[in-house]
């Protein structure tokens, strides 16, 4: 049965193929006999050596042609919308507006130890930790898991300026609940091979977001509004392992170098002695 259905697909472009052959050479054959006979010599030697048509031939031969128009047109403008459809498809695949739908990839992710690792390059943490927090404690615990989270340093936030100051206090909010989580749930963690390392960092995040272990990148980006403010813009570039265009390499090089700048420039506020990591397990 899997076999057959297997086969069905290419019956079906085999038979559009040769559909698409004799349509072609039936519109070709009439299109040139129609001009020939409008030719006196050509219209002398087609009526000696193949004959002639009476005008409800030519009749009939210019409904053959307006036929085979009607479906040719008919099918173009099928295999225009299908383009349409998965053309759509694979922009709703590469772009998302949704946190919750780019962290859906934990549910999605595959099991192999290697690939159980997120890594966040985040603002203040503020919305992505409480959707981290459901899912660490849902009923299908995760097991094995490696989580890397960088925050804004508070103390940078006040020096920059230019980031928004209530990103401050949200960033000191969320890394506070963040180490009373894992200082409630340290023993389950631990039991469940959980891994979770909180750091802070200091410099302009303009590009962030979330690498799976699996290689899926999600990037998202700083803009200046209207008034002189930054914020994020409201949408993720979803980057595929399995897309090799020179596009998407770039931008997760871009991504990748932005990481690795966040998670050099330490912040003066964690909690650990200065240039030391801060793993909570």
């Amino acid at each position: 049965m899997r076999r057959k259905r297997r086969d069905r697909p290419q019956v079906s472009i085999r038979v559009r193929q040769i559909w698409e052959i004799v349509t072609t050479s039936v519109a070709l054959l009439a299109g040139v006999y129609l001009i020939l006979v409008t030719i006196e010599p050509t219209r002398l030697v087609i009526e000696r050596y193949v004959g002639r048509l009476e005008l409800s031939g030519l009749v009939a031969l210019i409904g053959v042609m307006l036929e085979v128009t009607t479906i040719a047109v008919y099918q173009l403008g099928r295999e225009v919308r299908g383009l349409r459809t998965r053309l759509a498809g694979v922009e709703r695949e590469a772009v998302t507006h949704s946190l919750t739908e780019v962290l859906s990839s934990l549910e999605n992710a595959a099991t192999g130890r290697r690939q159980r690792r997120l890594e966040v390059l985040g603002l203040t943490l503020n919305t992505v930790w409480p959707v981290l927090a459901t899912w660490l404690t849902s009923h299908d615990r995760p097991t094995g898991w490696r989580i890397t989270l960088l925050c804004l340093d508070p103390d940078f936030i006040d020096r920059a300026g230019e980031l928004p100051g209530e990103w401050a206090a949200e960033a000191r909010r969320t890394t506070a609940r963040i180490r009373s989580f894992l200082d409630q749930e340290a023993e389950d963690l631990h039991r469940r091979g959980i891994v979770v390392e909180l750091k802070s960092y200091a410099c302009v995040p303009v590009v962030h977001g979330f690498r799976f272990g699996d290689g899926t990148v999600f990037a998202s980006y700083l803009q200046w509004t209207e008034g002189d403010r930054i914020r994020p813009f409201e949408f993720y570039d979803r980057l595929s392992p399995d897309d090799r265009s020179p596009r998407t390499a770039h931008y997760r090089d871009l991504f990748d170098s932005w990481f690795a700048r966040a998670a050099t420039i330490r912040g003066v506020s964690d909690a650990g002695a200065p240039g030391k990591e801060t793993p909570v397990t």
